[in-house]
């Protein structure tokens, strides 16, 4: 039973057809922070601990005006939620709204949400590391491609008059 994984190992594992720019992030409170990509889209694997797990973690941002709009108004965040819950509910790991300063909160005063798989020392493998990379990517490109093609009926807030106000 393995019981340590080192970032070399994570390295090795790493399949160099799949993932691009690998870059090391040191943090005297972590063993290792590596940003690897995954078609674009940035993805930590981080160990806090010798023994500890992989932590397999993906941000996406609600970063438009479109996005925020959609998420503040509530027939619109109830419909987004019926959208993404299932992908969220299926995506291994959890997840996590987060607001501006990085603090959990609900989805209407979310900026980004995190999703986070773990990986532990016993059942660490290359096979469950990239599965775990792939299915964190595919969650995020998911929510970032439905922010960006849905609800093309919301309207954009405007402080202008109407014809008919006038």
């Amino acid at each position: 039973m393995t019981t340590h994984v080192s970032v070399d190992q994570v390295r090795w594992w790493l399949d160099e057809k799949a993932i691009t720019d690998v870059t090391s992030h040191s943090r005297e409170e972590t063993e290792f922070n590596l940003q690897v990509t995954l078609s674009r889209l940035p993805i930590h694997l981080i160990k806090e601990e010798k023994r500890g797990p992989i932590r397999v973690v993906g941000r996406s941002a609600f970063d438009t005006e479109r996005a925020r709009r959609l998420i503040r108004d509530d027939e619109s965040r109830t419909e987004l939620l019926g959208l993404i819950g299932p992908v969220l509910a299926t995506t291994p790991g959890f997840y996590t709204f987060l607001d501006e300063e990085d603090r959990a909160c609900e989805l209407r005063d979310a900026e980004t949400i995190q999703l986070e798989h773990r990986i532990y020392p016993d059942g660490a493998t290359q096979q469950a590391l990239m599965d775990s990379v792939m299915a964190v990517a595919t969650a995020m490109r998911y929510i970032q491609n439905l922010l960006g093609a849905t609800f093309p009926a919301v309207p954009p807030e405007s402080d202008e008059l109407d014809d008919e106000d006038v």
